[in-house]
């Protein structure tokens, strides 16, 4: 999509062109319609330093308003990281104002001198209702992830004590990650929601599947104990169609650890009724194979069948229904959706006042018509 002119020259041309489209231009501020950017904020993410100084010299507006809470601090720090300090020196000399979007976007990053430049930059007033605990609660997490041992210490050292959150947010982090050395460190300072943590690191696994995060979800899974190990039945069904190898060493992990294939989650649902509501066969198949009851049913009394049949659309109904065919599993009624809408007893109480008002005043008709009334 082609822009404005002077939003083409920032993108593709040399200073003389902007400065000429800069000259020809009455509003500096304008958004482009490709990528939402004012003139100065395409010149950051594209890092074009020499064309940013001359759109700020020329009066661009640092803190042009934006639908979409976009602005050059935060444009600046999510494209360039700690390599944005002198783009963040060039913005406030410029009368930038820290948003908190800019602030959030640095300590995301772990980068401890931009959350400090920016908030030395605010009044007092303004610095101190800030949410100055979650900032640093993701300062900590990012130093957890990256594995940086200065910047945690360095995080650490700024307040007397974490917050539950701040520690939670790291303890997910270092699950995320596979960092078990800093989940170690996170130990000496308080105790993780060790579920969450569990669940962090099972989702971690299965998308990236290294040998850092398995050896932390290892960890975890043993410190959480057997009824958090039966979770992870139910993590390896609902993250993917087929049996993988990440999904299996989720499944042998939960048997080390004494889970429990029959455990279920807050709705009632089992490992095994989940996968044959989601037509997941492979996984019904290890389910059973590993002694999964396949007479299982619901808190609604509703068996594999009643599940596997309401979704008539599915393209693995025919496979599905073959299995259990295969299982001895007797067929059911479709199991109602989760979002069918319940029936207005009030309504209906209505419907059947007019019906029998409508009987009534064709019965009255009838026997004046007979000459009986």
């Amino acid at each position: 999509m082609v822009d404005a002119p002077l939003l083409e020259a920032v993108r593709t041309g040399g200073l003389e062109d902007v400065r000429r489209q800069i000259a020809a231009t009455s509003d500096l501020d304008a958004r482009g319609h490709a990528y939402g950017y004012t003139a100065l904020e395409l010149a950051l993410a594209l890092g074009r330093v020499d064309v940013a100084r001359l759109l700020l010299d020329a009066g661009a507006d640092p803190n042009a308003p934006s639908p979409n809470d976009t602005d050059a601090l935060t444009v600046a720090i999510e494209e360039f990281a700690e390599a944005a300090h002198p783009l963040i020196d060039l913005l406030l000399d410029h009368g930038a104002r820290p948003t908190d979007a800019a602030l959030w976007a640095a300590a995301q990053a772990g980068d401890l001198w931009a959350v400090d430049r920016l908030l030395a930059a605010l009044s007092a007033e303004s610095a101190s209702s800030r949410d100055l605990e979650a900032l640093e609660g993701a300062l900590l997490a990012a130093a957890v992830r990256r594995g940086d041992a200065a910047l945690f210490e360095r995080v650490r050292a700024r307040s007397d004590e974490m917050s539950a959150n701040s520690l939670q947010w790291a303890f997910e982090a270092a699950a995320d990650s596979g960092q078990s050395g800093m989940w170690g460190r996170l130990r000496q300072l308080g105790e993780p929601d060790l579920p969450r943590a569990l669940q962090s690191a099972a989702l971690a696994f299965l998308r990236n599947g290294t040998p850092a995060q398995y050896d932390l979800l290892r960890r975890i899974t043993r410190e959480a104990g057997p009824d958090a190990a039966s979770r992870l039945f139910a993590f390896a069904v609902t993250c993917g169609l087929d049996v993988s190898d990440r999904t299996e060493a989720l499944l042998t992990l939960a048997r080390e650890c004494r889970g429990d294939l029959e455990a279920r989650d807050a709705s009632g649902m089992t490992a095994l009724l989940m996968a044959a509501d989601r037509h997941h066969i492979q996984h019904m198949r290890r389910l059973i194979a590993l002694g999964a009851d396949r007479h299982v049913r619901d808190l609604a009394g509703r068996g594999l069948s009643a599940h596997v049949e309401r979704w008539p659309q599915s393209v693995r109904l025919a496979e599905a229904r073959a299995y259990l065919a295969e299982l001895g599993v007797p067929t059911e009624r479709p199991a109602a959706s989760q979002h069918a809408v319940p029936r207005d007893p009030t309504g209906l109480a209505v419907l059947l006042g007019l019906a029998i008002g409508v009987g009534v005043l064709a019965v009255v008709l009838l026997l004046h018509g007979l000459g009986l009334l």
